[in-house]
């Protein structure tokens, strides 16, 4: 109940600042995803109660993701991205490629550290 409590009063207080907040690096994720960090040490006992699993946290963060994917497509200026015509397709040729790359780096070097024989870190 508490974390319920905490998410209704963290989205009240942060709709009585949202407008002065868009002209500020701080937006909606920032906020809740810090309201996340600082609740969860006391929501975990609850959770682990409630009998969420690992595949359930992972349906409702890809929820979340695609809801805030979403909200941010919707909110695309048009006229500017008919101005930069050429971004798009930079973004997915080079900017795609490369992120694809230094993933498959990061896990080789994660999968070298941590060998699959073991648990954890």
């Amino acid at each position: 109940m508490v974390p319920l409590a905490f998410f209704v009063s963290l989205l009240f207080l942060f709709s009585l600042v949202s407008r002065r907040l868009e002209r500020t690096v701080v937006t909606a994720p920032i906020v809740f995803t810090v309201g996340g960090m600082l609740m969860f040490p006391a929501a975990l006992q609850g959770i682990l109660r409630a009998g969420f699993t690992a595949n359930l946290a992972l349906r409702i963060a890809e929820l979340g993701l695609v809801m805030l994917l979403f909200r941010d497509a919707s909110r695309t200026d048009l006229n500017v991205l008919r101005g930069i015509r050429n971004l798009p397709a930079r973004l997915l040729s080079a900017g795609m490629l490369l992120t694809i790359f230094l993933g498959a780096v990061a896990a080789r070097l994660v999968f070298r550290i941590c060998p699959s024989g073991k648990r954890g870190f």
